[in-house]
């Protein structure tokens, strides 16, 4: 006959699950440093404790910033995690920004990776040669024709547009380093 022996420790953390003849299920638990209990079959364990040396549901995950303590059979916030979850959620939304559109002008320019290469190729165009003049496709798919100057400006907004992007994300991670509650952390946003 097949058994299973879920393996767990005094605070009753499971720590593994063994399956295998009854003979060699007992002999295994006999010989464990840790407690155990014996089924006929193999248990479901994921997401369980042993308590009363019952398998027991853990309560929800509040999110991933939480882990479980078996001493309190409750979820603690990791407040490091959270700050550094909190980051990426910035990063994140900084990228979007730096990464969507900016405004020169009156006009929106696209401002992904490609974009951007191609606005400083026609700056570095514009600086070699002032009679430069270019037709440029915006972020609403109209077109428009710039000068060598205002191409240096279209470039100096992109600068400025970037620049801004980091300088708020700087700010908000001091914000953020400066946190010592979960709901102070909560309002820092975008």
């Amino acid at each position: 006959m097949i058994r299973a022996a879920v393996f767990y420790n005094d605070s009753g953390e499971i720590v593994s699950c063994k399956t295998g003849s009854e003979a060699g299920i007992y002999l295994t638990a006999e010989s464990s440093e840790f407690n155990y209990i014996l089924f006929e079959d193999s248990p479901e364990t994921n997401h369980k404790y042993v308590e009363n040396e019952q398998l027991v549901d853990m309560p929800t995950q509040p999110s991933e910033f939480y882990e479980f303590n078996y001493s309190t059979k409750s979820w603690d916030l990791q407040f490091s995690f959270a700050q550094q979850g909190k980051w990426s959620e910035i990063k994140k939304d900084r990228d979007s920004e730096e990464f969507g559109t900016f405004v020169w002008n009156g006009f929106t320019f696209d401002c992904d990776e490609t974009s951007q290469r191609r606005i400083q190729g026609a700056v570095q165009l514009a600086s070699l040669d002032t009679s430069t003049v270019m037709d440029w496709t915006l972020a609403d798919n109209t077109s428009q024709t710039f000068n060598a100057t205002e191409l240096q400006q279209i470039g100096q907004a992109l600068g400025a547009h970037v620049n801004a992007c980091h300088v708020k994300a700087r700010g908000l991670r001091d914000q953020i380093d400066a946190a010592q509650t979960e709901a102070e952390l909560s309002v820092i946003s975008w």
